[in-house]
């Protein structure tokens, strides 16, 4: 299964992308508001990945996940 890791990497947001051929691509955003757009845009496909998501940040991506916004 695919994978989505989202943690913080040396003070930045980092949202990291596993495929099954456990390829890897990496995303950083120096802000919160950086790491929910680029989260956004798995929308579509969010069913499709395992999440791991740090404890500090797994309140902030869980609700934006479940919120209007998100859900479209």
């Amino acid at each position: 299964m695919k994978k989505l890791l989202i943690y913080k990497e040396n003070g930045e947001f980092v949202m990291e992308r596993v495929n099954e051929f456990n390829h890897a691509v990496k995303r950083h955003f120096i802000s919160e508001e950086g790491l929910l757009e680029g989260l956004q845009s798995y929308q579509q496909v969010i069913a499709e990945y395992e999440l791991e998501v740090i404890d500090e940040l797994w309140p902030l991506v869980v609700n934006f996940i479940n919120s209007k916004e998100f859900q479209g």
